[in-house]
Formats: structure tokens, sequence, C-alpha cells
């Protein structure tokens, strides 16, 4: 778990932990869904304004509620919005290299001795029978 900062809001994120993916993956189809009802039409404020509260209450429904106070200050601006998001998947991105490097360090690595390791005891001596049987080939040519 690490700390998310943008605004005044400092967050502990977990992407590991599952209930908190379930409410990231939740709040990701909650805002297509919104951004579908943004008027196309209409005064550009207002249409600003309802794109802001599509992206207020995406990160209220991700970080808890009251989130977007914090981070935008009381400010409606669509550019502050689309930094916030990007800041958000840019930590994401982050934390996500760091735990496939950390787990990649527990992976167990396959040892590989022309083969001889893969396989159960049958395939291993078939493998090993075909490798001298090539090998023999070769040098009788």
């Amino acid at each position: 778990m690490s700390l998310f900062k943008y605004g005044n809001l400092e967050a502990e994120i977990d992407f590991t932990d599952v209930d908190f993916l379930e409410t990231l993956d939740e709040a990701k189809k909650l805002i297509q869904e919104e951004m579908l009802q943004v008027p196309k039409t209409g005064k550009t404020t207002d249409i600003i304004r309802a794109q802001c509260q599509c992206y207020f209450n995406f990160f209220d429904r991700v970080i808890g509620e009251g989130a977007h106070e914090d981070m935008f200050q009381g400010r409606i601006s669509l550019n502050m919005c689309l930094d916030a998001a990007d800041a958000l998947i840019k930590y994401e991105n982050d934390t996500t290299e760091s735990l496939v490097a950390k787990y990649d360090k527990y992976k167990v690595q396959p040892h590989n001795n022309n083969n001889s390791s893969q396989g159960n005891r049958e395939q291993r001596r078939h493998n090993n029978k075909q490798q001298k049987k090539n090998k023999n080939n070769y040098y009788n040519r």
C-alpha cells in the first residue's frame, strides 16, 4: 500500500486489495455511463460542469466520499480533472511495475539442461534418446 497525493488529498491506495480493485472497476464503468449523459450541446459552462461532476463522482467512489473536495479545493476545472485522472493512472502503472518486479524475485525459474529437467521421467528419457539419435545422425553423415 502506498500514498497517492493530489491537491490537498493524501490517500493510501492498495492495488493488491481485491475490494479496492472491484471498486475501481465499478467506478470506471460508472464514469463511462455518466459521460454518455453529459450534454453535447448547450452552454460550455454547463457541459464542463457536467463533465467535472463525472470525475468528482469517480474519485469519490474510488478514494472515498468527499475526496474530490480535497483534490480540487472547490474548483471546477476540466483540466484539473484530467490531470488528476492522469496522475491516478500513472500512480497505478508505477505501483503495478513495482509489484511485478517484486513478484518476479519470487517466481521459480526452471533449470534448462538440454530439456532434461522438463517433463516427467518418460518424457525426459524420450528427449534424451532423441538428442542422442540426432547427435549420432550428425556424426554419421
